[in-house]
């Protein structure tokens, strides 16, 4: 598991602070991702890469997992939690073959709806320990991993995707 983020930022996090950066980054990502034509988000970044929709199709399943792994860990600290085969996932669910608008709507939705849910973890639960993969983290850690692992994704693809739209301020 690739960690993202950085433990000093999550011993001071606040599940609400975790929520609205989460937002932010959807916030300042949606525009310019609406500015990406059905045949730019089609196009993979090299042979053998991902496209535009399967990349958003990743971080769909993102959130499907950690969302999962997000409540559990509330539930009851301590527990194993799996990885997922990422190359599978998006494989399976044919993103590549969907409307991006489409994809886009579901990742908005889908993380609109983790913001959410972020913003009412307990400020103590974020201490609840666990281990996801193999990897012994923090549910604190797991969120601001996953807003940072994000933010990686979208990152990279803005600059293979070059200047496909302007990026608000």
């Amino acid at each position: 598991m690739v960690r993202y983020a950085k433990e000093p930022d999550v011993a001071l996090a606040d599940p609400v602070e975790l929520s609205e950066r989460l937002a932010e980054v959807l916030r300042r990502w949606m525009p310019w991702l609406l500015t990406i034509s059905e045949a730019e988000a089609s196009v993979p970044e090299r042979e053998g890469k991902w496209s535009a929709k399967q990349v958003v199709g990743h971080l769909i399943d993102s959130a499907v997992n950690n969302l999962g792994r997000i409540v559990r860990l509330q539930i009851e600290a301590g527990q194993s939690l799996p990885g997922y085969e990422q190359m599978a996932w998006v494989s399976l669910q044919h993103y590549a073959e969907r409307d991006w608008a489409q994809v886009l709507a579901l990742w908005f939705a889908l993380n609109e709806h983790v913001g959410w849910t972020i913003g009412h973890v307990e400020k103590a639960g974020l201490q609840n320990a666990g281990v996801v993969a193999g990897q012994p983290l923090t549910l604190g850690f797991l969120i601001a991993d996953y807003i940072a692992h994000m933010e990686h994704h979208l990152r990279a693809m803005r600059l293979w995707l070059g200047t496909a739209g302007e990026m608000p301020g």
